[in-house]
């Protein structure tokens, strides 16, 4: 039963996830003009969240471990695999739903994770060189009570390939998707960012220190909704589509369909025009 309600709890989030762009036609229309698009924030929590998304900094996989699922201790007491052990990883899946929280006094932060896992090892001539992804994650901090919530949810489902022999320079393609939002309840309106990114080519290098995205690019698209805070309806939603160029030194350029463009730090979050 436990089970079955958790697996509920996604697919209600997922529904969620994807309310404002499939809703888009019966919301109230409001004028986009009515304020000038801060392109250079926007391109930053583009570009930082997806970068925040692979490296795990929501929970999920995190490409910096290399060719290891984030979940091996849950079945490593009944099999003692390694990448070049005699009984090969090759095929072997992991795949576990689980939930955690923290915090219990109203007036604290408490915090609860959701999770889906499902990870597969991928083989070249019978030995581990990668793994596929399928990760559903929900993260929801409820501050003071319930006068402020943030929630970060994300979906990942991409291939990952080791390029050299110290599985320290990988490839990565597929897609994920990410979605924030932040809700006050004393403010009269919040925000929500929902973002589907499709990765083709990136590459990876964490030989040296935390992962910098080489070469690739990612097309996106970002859809951002207003809501009005008490009645909690979306009353102006606002969809963006554009690419990221990955540059290496943690850069990448994050160019809008048609118009801006900016250079991003992936690590800082500085943006700079192109």
């Amino acid at each position: 039963m436990k089970l079955n309600f958790t697996h509920l709890l996604f697919v209600l989030l997922a529904v969620v996830f994807f309310y404002a762009s499939c809703k888009k036609a019966n919301v109230p229309s409001v004028s986009n003009t009515t304020k000038a698009v801060d392109f250079k924030t926007l391109s930053s929590q583009i570009g930082t969240q997806f970068y925040k998304s692979i490296t795990g900094r929501y929970g999920g996989t995190d490409v910096n471990k290399g060719i290891t699922s984030p979940h091996e201790a849950a079945f490593a007491a009944n099999k003692k695999f390694s990448l070049n052990s005699v009984v090969s990883l090759c095929g072997t899946v992991i795949d576990t739903t689980y939930n955690t929280i923290t915090g219990t006094n109203p007036i604290d932060t408490i915090k609860t994770h959701f999770e889906n896992f499902h990870f597969t090892y991928t083989c070249d001539a019978g030995q581990v060189n990668g793994y596929l992804v399928r990760d559903s994650l929900v993260n929801v901090a409820i501050h003071g009570g319930v006068l402020i919530t943030d929630t970060y949810a994300i979906t990942q489902n991409y291939a990952v390939k080791a390029l050299d022999q110290t599985y320290k320079y990988v490839s990565m393609d597929g897609s994920l998707s990410s979605l924030v939002k932040s809700a006050n309840g004393e403010a009269p309106s919040f925000n929500s960012t929902a973002s589907i990114y499709y990765l083709v080519g990136l590459r990876v290098n964490f030989a040296s220190g935390p992962a910098d995205i080489t070469a690739g690019t990612t097309s996106f698209k970002t859809t951002t909704t207003v809501y009005v805070a008490q009645a909690r309806v979306p009353y102006q939603v606002t969809t963006y589509y554009g690419t990221i160029q990955y540059l290496g030194n943690h850069k990448a350029k994050v160019t809008f369909i048609p118009g801006a463009a900016y250079i991003v730090d992936l690590m800082t979050g500085v943006a700079t025009p192109a």
